[in-house]
């Protein structure tokens, strides 16, 4: 009995004695086998390590991940509290050339992006950094789950010295049943998996010395095939039109806040890291403000040749097929600081919703036509609505859309609230029962039709000091005809051409349409003459 008891303790010892020299032995070659792979862009350095075989887990702490290579465009280093390997194949550690690891666990780490400003300064290139770290870290063995929690980081730029310019909290990947031997760009691990989670908080980037970007939180579930954006914001340090004030030429100073982003449908086309590239069935977009604000007090430099729709859609600096784009709950504002004044005058169009069908930034796939339908309330007076189409086709019909548009009745008199300083005219009292433009365009000019009817109209002249001119506006309002109804004898509509000035956007092409259309029905050639705006010396290049 005692002999059994003997040989059982030696047998005892001898597996502690083994268990204690093996774990040494771990951890003197674990350096060696987690930075084994030559082409391999970081090391991950430890100041402990904690192997448990029986569970067969080993935990690193103290880690550091350092960057190998010199001349990257954007490099990233991080320290963690800890990294844990779980389900470690430990005679495939031992014995084979690559490491089976059931888990690879992340728990709080901090990176720090640098990104060489000389060499880039694409915003893609972040996204493309992290997935180039993970898809390094993983591609380390065979390794089937990928965790990280509560990671945080920095944005630097290096010039000639950092400047920091963005941070990100709590940010979390989950990634299940991976393929490390089947390369995939279309995650944050570019490798094949069955699903992956990841979400994000508290982005914040500057774009530039007055100027942030920032991301409430940003959520991923390849399962529901969606991503989802909250609290988008878009801004300057004070406003848009501080910004505008401040700036010494005349440009658009734009601010956007969006409550709720979702993206669904995503196709395996789509690229969320990396280069970037979205294909899904369905982009919702819920609460958008738009803020345009531009000051033509300032001097207006040379700017190219502005897009129309579909040029605006390419110009998207990276590529989109979206079947349907829904907007709901949303706002658009254009404020303008007219020559010589302060204060701004502003369009809003509110409770907007549209939907927009066939979106394709990509000449190679575009085919057949965008749809465009929107519906708004112009400043709180006039609901109006638009459906346009836009070919897609070859360099003959690039610029070409058509247009539908209506707004319903209001009353005349809310219109001076709009006009402010662009005419010399006040409108006294009347109704507009109906006002529709239809609008063939192309490149450098518009085919229009625009009924306008109106009744009960009176005008009055104002000058400089906005006092009314008595005799001339009586005058002007035996030039204009009161009421443009199709019962009258003198009922009128408007065929003409509008000459597009290609130095503004799409939106200045329909707004002058529909405004050549309104003076040819409303006044006589004096009024016409009154109202309207001269073109600048440069044929409307600073307009």
């Amino acid at each position: 009995m005692k002999k059994i008891l003997w040989a059982l303790g030696i047998v005892v010892l001898l597996a502690i004695v083994s268990i204690f020299i093996f774990e040494k032995w771990l951890v003197k070659t674990l350096p060696e086998r987690l930075n084994s792979n030559e082409d391999r862009s970081y090391d991950v350095i430890f100041e402990d390590v904690n192997v448990q075989l029986l569970r067969r887990s080993i935990e690193l702490q103290g880690i550091s991940i350092q960057p190998l290579k010199e001349n990257m465009a954007t490099t990233i280093t991080g320290t963690m509290k800890s990294l844990r390997l779980g389900g470690v194949n430990l005679l495939g550690f031992v014995f084979g050339d690559v490491v089976e690891i059931n888990e690879f666990r992340f728990e709080a780490p901090k990176f720090i992006l640098v990104r060489n400003d000389s060499i880039s300064k694409n915003p893609a290139d972040v996204s493309k950094a992290f997935q180039g770290l993970f898809g390094d870290l993983v591609s380390r063995g065979v390794i089937h789950n990928f965790i990280l929690n509560d990671g945080s980081g920095e944005f630097y730029t290096k010039s000639d010295s950092l400047r920091k310019f963005g941070s990100f909290e709590d940010f979390r990947i989950s990634a299940v049943n991976l393929e490390t031997d089947s390369v995939r760009l279309n995650y944050a691990i570019p490798f094949k998996l069955e699903s992956i989670e990841t979400s994000l908080k508290n982005l914040l980037i500057n774009i530039n010395q007055d100027q942030t970007f920032t991301l409430g939180s940003l959520n991923y579930d390849s399962k529901q095939e969606a991503f989802d954006f909250f609290d988008l914001q878009l801004k300057y340090d004070d406003s848009s039109i501080e910004a505008s004030r401040r700036s010494e030429i005349q440009k658009d100073f734009i601010e956007i806040d969006v409550k709720h982003l979702r993206i669904e449908q995503i196709k395996a086309q789509s690229n969320i890291y990396g280069s970037w590239a979205i294909v899904a069935g369905l982009m919702t977009i819920d609460s958008l403000y738009l803020h345009d604000v531009r000051n033509k007090n300032k001097s207006r430099p040379y700017e190219p040749e502005k897009p129309m729709f579909e040029g605006m859609v390419e110009q998207i600096p990276f590529p989109i097929q979206l079947d349907t784009i829904k907007i709901l709950n949303s706002k658009i504002t254009y404020s303008e600081i007219s020559d010589g004044k302060s204060e701004p005058g502003n369009l809003n169009f509110e409770q907007l919703s549209g939907i927009i069908t066939h979106a394709i930034s990509l000449d190679s796939l575009q085919s057949g036509e965008m749809l465009i339908h929107g519906e708004a309330v112009l400043n709180g007076f006039a609901p109006l609505r638009m459906d346009v189409v836009v070919p897609y086709g070859n360099d003959n019909t690039h610029e070409n859309f058509h247009l539908e548009a209506s707004v319903d009745p209001f009353s005349l008199p809310s219109l001076n609230g709009i006009l402010g300083d662009l005419v010399s005219v006040n409108i006294n009292s009347g109704t507009m029962e109906k006002l529709e433009i239809t609008m063939d365009a192309s490149r450098y000019s518009s085919s229009n039709s625009v009924i306008f009817h109106y009744s009960d109209l009176k005008l009055e002249l104002r000058d400089e000091e906005a006092e009314k001119k008595k005799l001339m506006s009586t005058l002007a309002n035996i030039l204009t005809s009161n009421n443009n109804l199709p019962e009258n004898n003198n009922y009128k509509t408007a065929q003409f051409q509008t000459q597009r000035n290609i130095y503004r956007g799409t939106f200045n092409l329909i707004w002058e349409s529909l405004r050549e259309g309104m003076l040819e029905i409303v006044p006589g050639d004096l009024m016409q003459l009154l109202m309207k705006e001269q073109d600048p010396s440069d044929k409307g290049k600073r307009r």
